[in-house]
């Protein structure tokens, strides 16, 4: 697996390796049932703390996305079929990021153009 953590960002680094391992599985490198490394191995390969690998995993746990069982390895738990809980929250999302781009000055149509980039990214190229 390929997780780079920008150490300059001013984001977390638990919400960066997040949204990694999404990007990870949205783009089909982990596989619905597959395993991921352990926290131990993926702490010492990204040069994290033990715990802020924990703190992503048990993220990505309370989203769904993934398992973890105890003793053992946390593994992908893709869902085939969103559930109405999943699309609101979302939506939720949707709507903080376009009152944010709002507040910030950006235009609809620069809004739109990173829009449609991103929705390219996962589901026209793929």
């Amino acid at each position: 697996m390929n997780v780079i953590i920008n150490p300059r960002s001013k984001i977390p680094f638990y919400q960066q390796l997040t949204q990694q391992l999404l990007f990870e599985i949205a783009r089909g490198s982990l596989q619905n049932g597959d395993p991921l490394p352990s926290i131990r191995d993926l702490a010492a390969e990204t040069n994290l703390n033990l715990h802020t690998v924990h703190k992503s995993y048990k993220e990505l746990e309370k989203k769904g996305i993934i398992a973890i069982k105890p003793n053992s390895k946390a593994i992908v738990k893709k869902s085939a079929e969103a559930k109405e809980a999943d699309l609101q929250q979302i939506s939720i999302k949707v709507e903080q990021i376009m009152c944010e781009a709002y507040v910030l000055g950006i235009s609809e149509q620069q809004l739109q153009k990173m829009f449609h980039e991103n929705l390219r990214k996962y589901f026209i190229e793929r």
